[in-house]
Protein backbone atom coordinates (compact mmCIF):
# COMPACT_ATOMS: atom_id res chain seq x y z
CA UNK A 1 0.00 0.00 0.00
CA UNK A 2 3.25 2.60 0.39
CA UNK A 3 4.44 2.04 -2.58
CA UNK A 4 0.95 2.75 -4.01
CA UNK A 5 1.30 5.95 -2.49
CA UNK A 6 4.57 6.70 -3.21
CA UNK A 7 3.79 6.13 -6.80
CA UNK A 8 0.90 8.71 -6.84
CA UNK A 9 -1.74 6.14 -7.57
CA UNK A 10 -3.39 5.70 -4.60
CA UNK A 11 -4.11 9.31 -3.08
CA UNK A 12 -2.88 9.88 0.63
CA UNK A 13 -3.99 12.84 3.61
CA UNK A 14 -1.92 14.42 4.97
CA UNK A 15 -1.94 12.87 8.59
CA UNK A 16 -1.54 9.83 6.64
CA UNK A 17 1.45 10.48 5.29
CA UNK A 18 2.78 12.31 8.59
CA UNK A 19 1.86 8.96 10.25
CA UNK A 20 4.22 6.75 7.69
CA UNK A 21 7.11 8.84 7.64
CA UNK A 22 6.61 9.00 11.60
CA UNK A 23 6.41 5.38 11.94
CA UNK A 24 9.01 4.58 9.52
CA UNK A 25 11.31 6.96 10.62
CA UNK A 26 11.35 8.83 7.88
CA UNK A 27 10.77 12.19 5.72
CA UNK A 28 7.77 13.01 4.53
CA UNK A 29 9.16 13.44 0.93
CA UNK A 30 9.79 9.97 0.59
CA UNK A 31 6.23 9.18 1.51
CA UNK A 32 4.45 12.21 -0.60
CA UNK A 33 6.44 14.23 -2.30
CA UNK A 34 3.62 16.53 -2.92
CA UNK A 35 2.85 17.07 0.28
CA UNK A 36 6.42 17.56 1.06
CA UNK A 37 6.29 20.31 -1.40
CA UNK A 38 3.55 21.95 0.02
CA UNK A 39 4.77 22.44 3.53
CA UNK A 40 8.05 23.76 2.25
CA UNK A 41 6.22 26.35 0.10
CA UNK A 42 4.04 27.24 3.21
CA UNK A 43 6.93 26.79 5.23
CA UNK A 44 8.81 29.76 2.71
CA UNK A 45 5.40 31.88 3.26
CA UNK A 46 5.49 32.19 6.77
CA UNK A 47 8.30 33.32 6.91
CA UNK A 48 8.40 37.10 8.18
CA UNK A 49 9.32 39.43 5.33
CA UNK A 50 12.91 40.81 5.70
CA UNK A 51 12.89 44.26 7.31
CA UNK A 52 14.15 47.12 3.99
CA UNK A 53 17.30 48.47 5.26
CA UNK A 54 17.08 51.72 6.20
CA UNK A 55 20.01 54.20 6.50
CA UNK A 56 22.10 54.89 9.72
CA UNK A 57 22.39 58.03 10.91
CA UNK A 58 25.26 59.51 12.80
CA UNK A 59 23.54 61.64 15.56
CA UNK A 60 26.66 62.53 17.10
CA UNK A 61 27.26 64.96 14.15
CA UNK A 62 24.43 66.75 15.48
CA UNK A 63 25.20 67.26 19.43
CA UNK A 64 26.97 70.29 21.22
CA UNK A 65 25.90 72.60 17.66
CA UNK A 66 27.14 75.78 18.82
CA UNK A 67 25.37 78.90 18.70
CA UNK A 68 25.91 80.96 15.14
CA UNK A 69 26.53 84.72 15.68
CA UNK A 70 27.36 86.55 12.34
CA UNK A 71 31.25 87.29 12.86
CA UNK A 72 30.08 91.35 13.04
CA UNK A 73 27.12 90.84 15.30
CA UNK A 74 26.93 92.70 18.41
CA UNK A 75 26.62 90.62 21.94
CA UNK A 76 24.28 92.51 24.40
CA UNK A 77 24.18 91.07 27.65
CA UNK A 78 20.89 90.07 29.27
CA UNK A 79 21.20 90.42 32.68
CA UNK A 80 18.50 88.99 35.55
CA UNK A 81 17.57 92.38 37.18
CA UNK A 82 13.77 93.82 36.03
CA UNK A 83 12.75 97.28 35.89
CA UNK A 84 9.62 97.80 37.86
CA UNK A 85 7.11 100.30 36.47
CA UNK A 86 4.98 99.52 39.80
CA UNK A 87 6.36 100.41 43.09
CA UNK A 88 10.07 99.16 42.32
CA UNK A 89 11.82 95.90 41.74
CA UNK A 90 14.65 95.10 44.47
CA UNK A 91 18.09 95.23 43.28
CA UNK A 92 20.76 92.27 43.42
CA UNK A 93 24.12 93.13 44.98
CA UNK A 94 25.59 93.06 41.04
CA UNK A 95 24.04 93.09 37.74
CA UNK A 96 24.06 88.85 36.89
CA UNK A 97 23.99 88.06 33.40
CA UNK A 98 22.08 85.58 32.40
CA UNK A 99 22.49 85.37 28.77
CA UNK A 100 22.75 87.36 25.82
CA UNK A 101 21.27 88.11 22.28
CA UNK A 102 23.15 88.83 19.25
CA UNK A 103 21.98 91.98 16.97
CA UNK A 104 23.02 92.98 13.77
CA UNK A 105 25.38 95.98 14.20
CA UNK A 106 23.34 97.55 11.03
CA UNK A 107 20.32 97.80 12.82
CA UNK A 108 21.56 99.17 15.56
CA UNK A 109 23.26 101.95 14.06
CA UNK A 110 19.91 102.81 11.78
CA UNK A 111 17.45 102.19 15.02
CA UNK A 112 19.71 102.63 18.10
CA UNK A 113 22.69 105.16 17.45
CA UNK A 114 24.32 104.50 20.82
CA UNK A 115 27.22 106.19 21.32
CA UNK A 116 28.97 102.80 22.07
CA UNK A 117 27.23 99.65 21.37
CA UNK A 118 29.11 97.67 23.80
CA UNK A 119 27.32 99.77 26.70
CA UNK A 120 23.90 98.41 25.62
CA UNK A 121 21.90 95.71 28.37
CA UNK A 122 19.04 94.08 28.13
CA UNK A 123 16.28 93.98 30.77
CA UNK A 124 12.55 92.92 31.62
CA UNK A 125 9.93 95.27 32.67
CA UNK A 126 8.41 94.20 35.49
CA UNK A 127 4.50 95.53 36.30
CA UNK A 128 2.01 97.75 33.96
CA UNK A 129 2.70 101.54 34.65
CA UNK A 130 4.46 101.99 31.33
CA UNK A 131 1.08 100.55 29.24
CA UNK A 132 0.64 100.81 27.29
CA UNK A 133 4.57 101.93 25.74
CA UNK A 134 5.25 98.74 27.10
CA UNK A 135 3.92 95.93 29.28
CA UNK A 136 4.70 93.59 32.08
CA UNK A 137 6.94 90.76 30.51
CA UNK A 138 8.57 92.70 28.24
CA UNK A 139 11.96 93.08 26.77
CA UNK A 140 13.87 96.68 27.01
CA UNK A 141 17.06 97.81 25.38
CA UNK A 142 19.04 100.02 27.63
CA UNK A 143 21.83 101.89 26.61
CA UNK A 144 23.95 102.79 29.74
CA UNK A 145 26.68 104.96 28.48
CA UNK A 146 26.98 108.10 29.72
CA UNK A 147 25.64 110.32 27.46
CA UNK A 148 22.50 108.15 27.71
CA UNK A 149 22.18 108.86 31.78
CA UNK A 150 21.57 112.48 31.13
CA UNK A 151 17.94 112.94 31.44
CA UNK A 152 18.43 117.35 31.54
CA UNK A 153 18.94 117.11 27.69
CA UNK A 154 16.46 114.35 27.02
CA UNK A 155 12.57 113.28 27.44
CA UNK A 156 12.65 109.70 27.66
CA UNK A 157 12.20 106.53 29.51
CA UNK A 158 14.89 105.91 31.80
CA UNK A 159 15.90 103.42 33.88
CA UNK A 160 16.32 104.77 37.91
CA UNK A 161 17.92 103.21 40.91
CA UNK A 162 16.63 104.74 44.17
CA UNK A 163 16.50 103.35 47.29
CA UNK A 164 17.81 100.04 46.79
CA UNK A 165 15.37 99.69 43.88
CA UNK A 166 14.84 100.12 39.95
CA UNK A 167 12.52 102.17 38.24
CA UNK A 168 11.23 102.84 34.75
CA UNK A 169 9.60 105.84 34.53
CA UNK A 170 9.29 108.61 31.74
CA UNK A 171 11.75 111.80 32.47
CA UNK A 172 10.99 115.25 31.37
CA UNK A 173 13.21 118.13 32.26
CA UNK A 174 11.21 120.96 33.22
CA UNK A 175 11.91 125.02 32.11
CA UNK A 176 12.96 125.68 35.77
CA UNK A 177 16.30 122.88 35.69
CA UNK A 178 14.26 120.06 37.64
CA UNK A 179 12.92 116.72 36.00
CA UNK A 180 9.73 115.46 36.30
CA UNK A 181 8.75 111.85 36.86
CA UNK A 182 5.41 110.41 35.34
CA UNK A 183 4.16 106.89 34.27
CA UNK A 184 2.81 106.15 30.66
CA UNK A 185 -0.22 104.44 32.14
CA UNK A 186 -3.09 107.20 33.09
CA UNK A 187 -4.51 104.74 35.68
CA UNK A 188 -0.95 105.05 37.24
CA UNK A 189 -1.30 108.72 37.82
CA UNK A 190 2.78 108.80 38.96
CA UNK A 191 3.90 112.30 38.97
CA UNK A 192 7.31 113.42 40.59
CA UNK A 193 9.66 115.83 40.50
CA UNK A 194 13.32 115.37 41.00
CA UNK A 195 14.63 118.26 42.81
CA UNK A 196 17.69 117.29 44.52
CA UNK A 197 16.34 116.40 47.69
CA UNK A 198 16.43 112.53 46.94
CA UNK A 199 19.06 110.46 45.66
CA UNK A 200 18.23 108.89 42.14
CA UNK A 201 21.00 107.84 39.81
CA UNK A 202 20.21 106.95 36.60
CA UNK A 203 20.80 103.54 35.06
CA UNK A 204 20.27 104.30 31.45
CA UNK A 205 17.78 105.27 28.91
CA UNK A 206 15.30 102.65 27.10
CA UNK A 207 16.01 102.59 23.55
CA UNK A 208 13.62 99.65 22.47
CA UNK A 209 11.25 97.97 23.45
CA UNK A 210 10.56 94.26 22.19
CA UNK A 211 7.84 95.19 21.17
CA UNK A 212 8.57 96.77 18.15
CA UNK A 213 8.22 100.21 19.71
CA UNK A 214 10.80 102.29 19.30
CA UNK A 215 11.39 105.08 22.00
Amino acid sequence: MLSQHQSGHRPISLDAAKAYAKGLGIGIGEIAPRFAKLVSDVSELAQPAPHPKTQEIDLSAYSAVPMYHAPDAVIVPVLSNCGSMGPGSELLESDVIVGDLALSPHWINQQIRPQNPQELRFIHAYGDSMAPTFTDGDVLLVDTGLSARDPSSREGVYVLRANDRNFIKRVTPTFDGKLQVTSDNPSAKTVQTLNGDHQVDVVGRVVWAWNGKRL
